[in-house]
């Protein structure tokens, strides 16, 4: 298994976005994820032999605010800790850049993975919003 933080190929991300549900809500097209992760921060790519099979992206100012975003791993590949390892240097490129706030959107129910790698959940109320188009 490689980690890279090479931003991948949209044939090699679409998939893995696909199989992991993902785009169940966005309908988004390969190009427009394209976009999207190569305007990250920071990405980490995981693959076995050329395939890609997790991957994980910050969206950051590069001082003040981080959030780690679309944290997916292959269906057939969850439950080996690469999810946690791909946490782990999402975090780590956030702290080398000495980012003060770094946060997270989790699936909900996800909430206690997330928990063992040191995030903790906002309080019911606590400030902050969503938008949603009309």
């Amino acid at each position: 298994m490689q980690y890279t933080y090479k931003i991948p190929k949209k044939t090699e991300f679409y998939p893995i976005y696909i199989a992991t549900g993902w785009n169940e809500s966005l309908n988004l097209s390969p190009e427009e994820l394209e976009q999207a992760i190569s305007n990250s921060f920071c990405v980490v790519s995981v693959y076995e032999k050329d395939q890609l099979i997790g991957f994980g992206r910050v969206v950051s100012d590069g001082v003040v605010y981080a959030t780690i975003n679309d944290v997916m791993v292959s269906p057939m590949w969850q439950g080996q800790g690469i999810g946690s390892a791909i946490i782990r240097k999402l975090v780590n490129k956030c702290e080398m850049a000495d980012i003060h706030s770094i946060h997270l959107f989790a699936a909900k129910g996800a909430e206690t993975f997330y928990k063992h790698l040191g995030f903790v959940t906002r309080p019911f109320d606590s400030p902050g919003m969503l938008y949603e188009k009309i």
